[in-house]
Order: structure tokens, then C-alpha cells, then sequence
């Protein structure tokens, strides 16, 4: 298989961008944020674990991240040319070398790292519209001191659905960016020295960024 890792900022748009991607060119996709949910969604013993450090805005362990992970690797049939897209892992250092590990398991390495970036003021702003429906699960974008609950779904058309999640409050966002800032940003100084980094702007319409991944990945 062939990896491609997504890095950027919370809320810059590396599930959206992985979303159109797999969609569109059927390429799998690995969202570590997704499987967390999931596993709390289930209400299983790792899941209640994560619940609380998820919610006050703190890293899932190592650990836990890297065993969700595995598992999913494993019951995926890969072939040697398919193409898998991860976002969320790995955050820093050390879980960059774990991943390697990992995939080194599979036969595979990491063949190419995109990274978003935005300018995190702007971000803040744009979570500040960020709301999930409880429904179906989808995100949407709702400008602010909009009625919520009288607010149909965009995908589901359900009405007063619509809510924020600890991890999307302000105060949780903040300190989710310090968190970036210090742990994983320097993953875009670390795999530039192993020449398979791209730096793209997250912050344009997700169409253009879409756009030049495809053209970034058809080069390579």
C-alpha cells in the first residue's frame, strides 16, 4: 500500500480533503479522530477511557491511538498500488517513528506528506460556525447567533439536531492549537529532511485545495 499522511492544524480541513479523495478516487481512508469517536460512540472500555481526556480538549495515549489503529490496518485487503490516507496520526515525534513501526508490519512506508496551512486566528473564526448533528453526523458551517433550534440539517433535514462538540468549544479549540503548535508542527520540519513533504494552503475553498492535491499526487 501506499501512505500518504495529512498534517495541519485542527479544523484546517484534512477530513474534508481525505472525504473528497476517497470518495472520488476510491482511496481508503484512516481518520484516527473518527475511530476515537466511534470507540466512544461504543461505549466500551477504551471508549469510556478517551471519553473525558477527548472532551477537556487533551491527546488520546499512544497506546490506545496505536492499538485503534492497527486493528483497522488489518481488516483492510490491501494490494500493493492502493492508496491509504491517514489524518490525525501521527502528532509528533515519537508517534511518527511508531508509525513507521507499524506500517513497516504491512511492508509499506510513508511515500508522501501533505500539510496543510492556515493561519490559526482564521481558523478559530471558522470554528466558532462549526456544528455536528447529532442525526447523521455531519458537520456544517452555520453563521453565528443563528436560531439553532428551529435549524433543519443541511443532509438529514432533521430540526434542532444541530450542536457543538466539547473538542469544537472555543476554549477547547485554543488550547488544541497550543498543543499543535509545540507537538506537531515540527513534523513538517522532520519529514522536509526526508524529501516527501507538500505544504498546500488549507484556508482557500476546499474545491482549489482539492484541486492541487490531485495535481501534486499525480506527479508523484
Amino acid at each position: 500500500m501506499k501512505v500518504i499522511i495529512f498534517l495541519g492544524p485542527p479544523g484546517v480541513g484534512k477530513g474534508t480533503q481525505c472525504s473528497l479523495l476517497s470518495t472520488r478516487l476510491g482511496v481508503k481512508h484512516i481518520s484516527t479522530g473518527a475511530i476515537i469517536r466511534q470507540e466512544i460512540a461504543s461505549e466500551s472500555a477504551l471508549g469510556l477511557r478517551v471519553k473525558s481526556i477527548v472532551e477537556a480538549g487533551h491527546l488520546v495515549d499512544d497506546k490506545s491511538i496505536f492499538e485503534c489503529l492497527e486493528s483497522a490496518l488489518s481488516s483492510m485487503n490491501f494490494q500493493n498500488n492502493d492508496l491509504i490516507l491517514l489524518d490525525g496520526i501521527p502528532r509528533n515525534l515519537s508517534q511518527a517513528k511508531e508509525f513507521e513501526v507499524l506500517i513497516g508490519k504491512f511492508s509499506s512506508k510513508v511515500d508522501l506528506v501533505i500539510s496543510l496551512s492556515a493561519d490559526l486566528n482564521k481558523l478559530l473564526e471558522r470554528f466558532e460556525r462549526r456544528w455536528t448533528c447529532s442525526a447523521c453526523g455531519k458537520i456544517e458551517s452555520i453563521a453565528p447567533h443563528t436560531d439553532m433550534s428551529h435549524y433543519a440539517c443541511r443532509s438529514c433535514e432533521k430540526t434542532g439536531t444541530m450542536f457543538r462538540r466539547k473538542d469544537d468549544e472555543p476554549e477547547t479549540v485554543k488550547r488544541r492549537f497550543a498543543v499543535y503548535q509545540q507537538e506537531t508542527l515540527p513534523l513538517v520540519s522532520y519529514y522536509a529532511d526526508k524529501n516527501n513533504l507538500s505544504i498546500i494552503d488549507g484556508l482557500r475553498q476546499p474545491e482549489i485545495v482539492y484541486a492541487e492535491i490531485v495535481s501534486i499526487l499525480l506527479r508523484k
